[in-house]
């Protein structure tokens, strides 16, 4: 037990030195505190220090903050053992929430975030009472009360806003609002009603609309699954306290002390906007009465503020045109926006004034590139006013597009103009590009860019015209605006740019990579490299020709940017240099000293703090395509050379135990070596030793990349390669096959063994192994596995007979083959044009070659092998593309710890253990089957009889194929 005074002034000592600026005595005390998290009693410790007001205020949002990290990392049981006990589990429970209501509004935070996350796994099996005992706070009259319930409900019912709908989260739900949505409609009416009451009172009224707004947040938290049967009776009540709300005044009193960030009113505006929107996107029948007044609201709210250029509105002006966009594309609302002047007046009053850039763009451009950059191409664009305005317009010509393009039509060629009478009016000309890109796309993906466009405007044309001449004057740092427009426009309208305009342009991107805006410099490397990466028929449609006559100061100026300080880590420049390698191909051989150099040079230095998991894994995926450009089927020369400026930096990250980094290097280190010829040299033959220790196996992210490795080793350096280590990898072998995770990995490294290893070594560990196989097979059965389990029999089978195999499986016990053969016979539709051949040459061993299943004991198994054979023959893989597709997936959600991420470019086709055996399954199973009926006259044409006609039409097809017409 810890809950005496001794032991609460220790906790509170320990607390305080957690923020001390001595890191040894940081290091110290959080050591301390997590030796002794385990002790039953820590979590009730905690929260009696949060109350002890002898302590400084910090040290006890230390106490909240260490409470709620403690419930985080603790209260979800691991691996169905329970790391807290049951009493302390039920002591938090009890006292948590009036705990949470006497603190602070800061430590009250932490303590909502751990009833939010205790929910999430209590909630409401093992916490019935948490909601009932919460609403009674609802009349306790004090604002500090019930707000902090608001707050800490509002964690709690987040979840239901983006969490997939479910019986079971619907469950959930039905349950809150038998408790909760009657008590917060109350709440509702009572608060507003004290608005009224304390209207003169400045103090009063600002914590007031706090709770309104976190009303409003449960709100729009509980209506987003689906519209609860107590708020469509309630409707009215809600939506005229809305409709109140929306027309309060923005009173400079209740702002933000941050002139810039939204005050309470701007953000209690901006939920009601969601909600409606909401509504009129999902539950536009049941809302449909309220819409024109909420459109109204709304609309006149927009004119009142949109010349505002305080940021404070920005979301509140993004939001509301969301609500319009959201009625504006539907056919039933069209009436709406047909009454007199109504398109002009949303066009010019609410549209036209936010498609301008604004000050704090210009700001963002010159000092936060980064963030601009962020907004303007990678789509986090979509809380401003230019994002809002161009989702209105893209709406609005759903249904009104003539109209609409004649309107703002009129507005493009008078900004045109404006821009070319005046040099100093060039953000006239980057509204137009704004207005003409927002209105001509029509489709679009991440990775395709604009996959469909306006009729009614040309692209093309205007490109020519109006934009590339921003780009063609001398001096690439006049106007970098205009000019990262230029380059943008290019991108997204890639496709429907004509490919000869895009090759003119190349040249002038690559001198735009030395711009002194990084801005204009990264869209020059973005847009390369998503024209290098453009796809038509299954063929890349920038090649090695397109791509040579500039590839020297392309990797120049690619290169001399990564040196930079401003685009050190810049993902979209790595991103470029990787396309660049691969659309280049064999054209920078004669730069491939100069690639490597660089690319270790960075790696190196990332190396040292990884912080950046996208531009890490372009980084590796460049250097793996310089490898496969510049190694594969090169010189053992220039295999050498990357091998000597490589190593020293991969053995910096092996030994410095860079974890995120160690999958990578396993991956790169298998792609050189299966570029040497064999043998493999001493440099590899050293690393070996470290390769097999166990603690690099304990982590997941390894194992794929480490098997690949292995098998190459095996592949170059043959049986030699097992003397001495095959136990350790036979030991490894056991350890992936265990987990369902891992076990493809399992049997890739079994099979690379069993490639070489002979017959008369193998079969004193073939029992163990099978037994291995057995036990998971009864233990944990997976699709994959059973799959994983029928590939290595039949290679089992073909490497060394079907005879040798049954033995060795009834050695285990008596006759249980059959059993065996029958579960991993249940699905055949093995993955992989390899696996497909070994198992047609594994079963068909069984049906032609061996005696046990053709006369032997198992001869009764003979038909579904056979149907087993045929089946593989005919599951026929999709065709595969003319040309190999190097798609680089964005590996968003990578994160800052060791994970697997496979390179593309590393990829290598799976090892075939039957090179000489010709590819064609139908044909080989034919002529093995003609052969056996010469050997056994009169033993499958009778069986063949009896199968399934379909069946049987296949087999006479194969046979005809290879000259034979009947089997003896």
């Amino acid at each position: 037990k810890m809950a005496d005074a001794q032991t609460l002034a220790s906790v509170g000592h320990y607390l305080a030195q957690t923020l001390s600026l001595d890191r040894a005595a940081r290091k110290e005390a959080e050591a301390y505190l997590g030796s002794i998290e385990g002790n039953a009693g820590y979590a009730q410790v905690l929260m009696m220090a949060m109350e002890q007001q002898a302590m400084e205020a910090s040290v006890r949002q230390a106490a909240a903050i260490a409470f709620k990290n403690f419930v985080k990392r603790k209260w979800d049981s691991e691996n169905g053992i329970s790391q807290i006990t049951d009493a302390d589990r039920a002591a938090i429970k009890t006292h948590i929430v009036d705990l949470m209501l006497r603190l602070p509004e800061s430590m009250q935070k932490q303590l909502s975030d751990a009833i939010a996350i205790i929910g999430k796994y209590d909630f409401p099996g093992k916490w019935m009472d948490l909601f009932p005992y919460m609403v009674t706070k609802f009349q306790s009259g004090q604002f500090h009360v019930i707000n902090g319930v608001l707050r800490t409900a509002n964690p709690l019912f987040k979840r239901y806003r983006y969490e997939e709908r479910s019986d079971q989260l619907w469950t959930e739900i039905k349950i809150v609002l038998e408790q909760f949505a009657a008590p917060l409609t109350d709440l509702l009416k009572a608060t507003l009603q004290l608005l009224q009451t304390h209207a003169s009172n400045t103090a009063n009224v600002s914590i007031i609309l706090d709770s309104l707004l976190l009303i409003a947040k449960l709100f729009f938290s509980l209506n987003s699954q689906d519209l609860p049967e107590y708020f469509e009776d309630h409707m009215a009540e809600w939506m005229s306290a809305f409709h109140m709300l929306l027309t309060l005044p923005f009173n400079p009193a209740f702002a933000n002390a941050d002139e810039d960030k939204p005050g309470v009113v701007e953000e209690l505006k901006t939920q009601i906007c969601e909600i409606v929107a909401l509504y009129a996107e999902k539950y536009d029948e049941e809302f449909a009465s309220y819409l024109p007044g909420f459109v109204n609201d709304i609309m006149t709210m927009l004119i009142t503020i949109v010349q505002e250029s305080s940021s404070k509105y920005d979301q509140l002006i993004s939001m509301g045109m969301t609500f319009l966009a959201s009625v504006a594309k539907r056919e039933h609302y069209k009436t709406l926006f047909q009454t007199p002047d109504f398109l002009t007046t949303i066009a010019q009053q609410v549209i036209a004034p936010n498609v301008f850039l604004r000050p704090s763009d210009d700001e963002m451009f010159a000092d936060d590139p980064e963030e601009f950059i962020r907004r303007d191409i990678e789509g986090s664009d979509f809380d401003t006013r230019r994002r809002g305005a161009s989702d209105l317009m893209r709406a609005l010509c759903e249904l009104f597009e003539t109209d609409v393009i004649a309107l703002f039509g009129q507005f493009i060629t008078q900004l045109l103009g404006e821009s070319a009478a005046n040099a100093a009016s060039w953000k006239h000309k980057d509204a137009a590009i704004f207005l003409v890109s927002s209105l001509a796309v029509r489709g679009s993906t991440k990775e395709q860019g604009t996959t469909k466009t306006s009729a009614l405007i040309n692209v093309a044309d205007f490109f020519n015209s109006q934009v590339i001449v921003d780009l063609q004057g001398p001096n690439i740092n006049e106007k970098p605006v205009l000019r990262a427009d230029a380059i943008k426009y290019a991108m997204t309208f890639r496709n429907q740019i004509p490919k000869d305009v895009l090759l003119a342009l190349l040249p002038q991107l690559v001198t735009h990579l030395t711009a002194t805006s990084q801005v204009v410099s990264t869209y020059a490397a973005a847009c390369m490299e998503r024209m290098f990466a453009m796809r038509q028929g299954g063929h890349s449609v920038f090649v090695e020709v397109d791509v040579a006559p500039v590839v020297g100061p392309l990797l120049t100026n690619l290169f001399g940017q990564l040196s930079s300080d401003k685009n050190g880590e810049n993902e979209y420049i790595m991103k470029c240099i990787m396309r660049t390698i691969a659309t280049a191909k064999t054209s920078v051989q004669p730069f491939a000293a100069v690639m490597v150099t660089q690319l270790n040079h960075k790696l190196v230095q990332v190396a040292k703090n990884p912080s950046r998991p996208q531009f890490n894994h372009y980084l590796f995926e460049a250097i793996s395509c310089a490898i496969r450009n510049s190694c594969q089927g090169g010189s053992a020369e220039v295999i050498a050379e990357f091998e000597g400026t490589l190593f020293p930096t991969f053995q910096i990250i092996l030994q410095g135990d860079i974890l995120e980094f160690q999958p990578y290097v396993f991956q790169l280190l298998a792609q050189l070596l299966e570029a040497r010829a064999a043998p493999a040299p001493d440099a590899y033959t050293q690393l070996l030793p470290f390769l097999l220790a166990p603690v690099l196996w304990q982590s997941n992210a390894n194992s794929q990349p480490l098997v690949r490795l292995l098998r190459a080793y095996i592949a170059k350096q043959g049986l030699g390669l097992l003397e001495g280590r095959l136990e350790g990898m036979l030991g490894i072998f056991q350890k992936l096959i265990a987990s369902k995770l891992t076990d493809a990995d399992g049997f890739a490294l079994l099979q690379g063994i069993c490639d070489v290893l002979p017959l008369a070594r193998l079969e004193q560990y073939l029992g163990t192994i099978l037994t291995l196989l057995f036990q998971r097979l009864q233990r944990l059965k997976t699709l994959r596995f059973v799959k994983g389990f029928l590939v290595f029999l039949c290679l089992l089978i073909g490497k060394h007979g079907g005879s040798v195999v049954v033995a060795a499986i009834d050695r285990i016990q008596a006759n249980i083959f059959s059993m065996l053969l029958g579960r991993l016979l249940e699905d055949v539709h093995v993955p992989g044009a390899v696996s497909k051949k070994v198992c047609t040459i594994g079963l068909t061993a069984l049906l032609a070659d061996t005696k046990e299943t053709i006369i032997g004991q198992y001869s009764a198994l003979w038909p579904s092998i056979c149907k087993a054979v045929v089946t593989v023959c005919e599951d026929v893989a999709p065709a595969a593309e003319a040309e190999e597709d190097f798609t680089v997936p964005e590996p968003d959600e990578m994160g800052f710890k060791a994970s697997y991420a496979k390179l593309v470019f590393a990829g290598s086709a799976e090892a075939d253990p039957f090179p000489a055996v010709d590819s064609n399954c139908r044909a080989y199973f034919a002529k093995h089957l003609v052969h056996a009926s010469s050997i056994y006259p009169g033993q499958f044409g009778p069986r063949i009889a009896t199968l399934d006609p379909a069946l049987q039409a296949h087999i006479q097809q194969y046979l005809l194929s290879v000259g034979a017409s009947t089997l003896a």
